[in-house]
């Protein structure tokens, strides 16, 4: 069996993550002018070179805008981009992630509820083969994001209502990409278990079966709330 050599991230790429994380976390906001190359090298103990070369491949993905002259400095985020699909290197921050569950809490909750009532059998089997899917989930080194997506994007099919699925699949790469990390926090937050955020699906997943509109709402709107609540502590606890 042959083995591929593990690479050593590059020093410029793990200095534009920091620069990212402070983004992410807020410490560094819309309009904010980044310190000088020299001092960026100095605060990071790196070269000038591994700073420009972090700044320019920030630039690249249109987070920063380097003026000549005037210095380096944080672009304001275009929620438009999360809806395009083109682009999977734009990162979320914490407030684009916490304002993307409202938006999916205005579909979600009534898709959930036009599910319960106009779903098809073939829709229904679509649900089920997710939520098995999230089942087989591990704790260890899997936390099921994409059978998670799958999931609510068969909720939002199962609607039957085709500008509901069509705006889903817009913010089906967003999902993707931001699954992982609220799935992460939730699991992390007062240490609940892949366990309970499978039930709180199967809850969501028994009353569209049982053509329970009403109940099926409820439950897609606890479920969405109870991660939403773990992101809000997440990023409290960052502040």
């Amino acid at each position: 069996m042959t083995y591929k050599q593990i690479e050593t991230k590059k020093i410029a790429e793990i200095v534009r993550e920091q620069i990212e994380d402070m983004i992410k976390n807020g410490d560094l906001q819309p309009g904010d002018k980044l310190e000088s190359v020299v001092t960026l090298s100095e605060q990071f103990q790196v070269s000038r070179s591994a700073v420009r070369e972090a700044l320019s491949a920030l630039r690249a993905v249109g987070i920063v805008t380097i003026k000549q002259g005037e210095g380096t400095f944080v672009n304001q985020y275009d929620f438009s981009g999360v809806l395009d699909p083109m682009k999977p290197e734009r990162i979320i921050s914490n407030k684009e992630m916490l304002e993307l569950f409202e938006v999916r809490k205005i579909m979600e909750v009534g898709a959930a509820e036009l599910a319960a009532e106009k779903h098809s059998m073939e829709q229904l089997e679509q649900m089920k083969q997710a939520l098995a899917e999230m089942d087989n989930a591990s704790e260890e080194n899997n936390v099921g994001e994409a059978a998670d997506v799958a999931f609510h994007m068969a909720v939002a099919e199962a609607s039957n209502n085709q500008l509901i699925t069509d705006m889903m699949n817009q913010l089906s790469d967003t999902l993707r990409k931001t699954m992982f990390e609220s799935r992460r926090i939730w699991l992390f937050s007062e240490k609940k278990s892949l366990r309970r955020l499978y039930e709180e699906h199967e809850r969501i997943l028994q009353a569209v079966e049982e053509r329970d509109a009403a109940a099926a709402r409820s439950a897609m709107l606890d479920h969405l709330t109870q991660v939403e609540t773990a992101l809000h502590l997440q990023q409290t606890r960052t502040q």
